[in-house]
């Protein structure tokens, strides 16, 4: 994990912990409501059971292997829609009809210890473009034969928010879901804020600084968080170019919803700093702090020290 809960809380809390959405979440409410937190993981496996494409009888599997969807969820048509916000604005940099490239590159690797040819990555970026993604009411398809798509930048968000919205319908008033570094807070600790250690992506005893969140939520992308083979082919791929992004090494994205976060936080990261810097600048209530390939920290105009 990049980020950490830190201080002393000082009220009476309880946490627990789970391994859900291929991470560890935490959900910590302050009093003794173990029954709201019980609903709110529940919420999280609702997601996971729909757009895991680790399960095979999750409607994202079903999409991947039929290439359409009839009587889609609401929560998948939600995240969908989402998706393609974020491509837009992001001009393709957020994707999520890369996984024919991660599967290329996981082939790759599995067989040859080495990365997919030019040609290779060429052939496969025909399947890759978010415009192909059709959504009718509930039914869900895409335009060409062998497309996928992966949720893994976004679906994660999306879970921490629907867990923090039934968390909030039980009359939590103070709590932090954490989704392995996907976070967001209802409220302050009850006497402080929560506070959150951003390590250093480079050296796990350092920081780099300490946020502070009160009814936010934050998400980091980095290329330390899963790769092929070494940092410089991690899962981050540049849906224009079907290699792994280049030029920085962590973005962390401070926004309302934990959604907006991830999708950003991979949007930034693909985008570079200085584009990335741009989108940040060019959305109301969004904050970020990137670091670059030289260990460069980059603050947008309102991020707090």
């Amino acid at each position: 994990m990049l980020l950490l809960a830190t201080g002393c809380v000082q009220e009476q809390r309880l946490s627990s912990t789970r391994e859900l959405m291929g991470t560890i979440v935490t959900i910590t409410v302050i009093g003794e409501d173990s029954a709201a937190i019980e609903l709110a993981f529940k919420e999280i496996e609702k997601v996971e059971s729909l757009m895991s494409r680790y399960d095979p009888d999750s409607q994202v599997s079903a999409l991947n292997s039929e290439g359409y969807i009839e009587n889609a969820d609401t929560l998948l048509i939600n995240v969908l829609r989402k998706a393609e916000y974020y491509s837009a604005i992001s001009n393709g940099a957020f994707d999520v009809t890369v996984q024919p490239l991660l599967e290329l590159y996981t082939e790759s690797f599995r067989r040859k210890r080495k990365p997919p040819s030019d040609a290779e990555i060429k052939e496969t970026l025909k399947l890759v473009d978010y415009a192909n993604i059709m959504i009718a009411g509930d039914k869900v398809s895409f335009s060409k034969e062998g497309m996928k798509i992966t949720l893994g930048g976004i679906a994660k968000g999306y879970a921490v928010d629907r867990a923090v919205e039934v968390l909030k319908q039980n009359g939590i008033k103070h709590a932090l879901v954490n989704a392995g570094g996907d976070m967001r807070a209802i409220g302050s600790k009850g006497v402080e804020d929560w506070s959150i250690a951003l390590r250093n992506p480079r050296d796990e005893t350092d920081y780099i600084t300490v946020i502070k969140l009160n009814d936010k939520a934050v998400a980091t992308s980095g290329d330390y968080e899963r790769y092929f083979i070494d940092k410089s082919q991690h899962h981050i791929i540049n849906p224009k170019t079907g290699k792994s992004a280049l030029g920085l090494i962590s973005v962390t994205v401070i926004t309302d919803k934990a959604i907006d976060a991830d999708a950003l936080a991979t949007s930034v990261f693909v985008l570079g700093a200085n584009k990335g810097l741009e989108l940040i600048e060019s959305l109301s209530g969004v904050e970020g702090l990137l670091i670059t390939e030289e260990k460069e920290v980059i603050r947008s105009s309102g991020f707090s020290e």
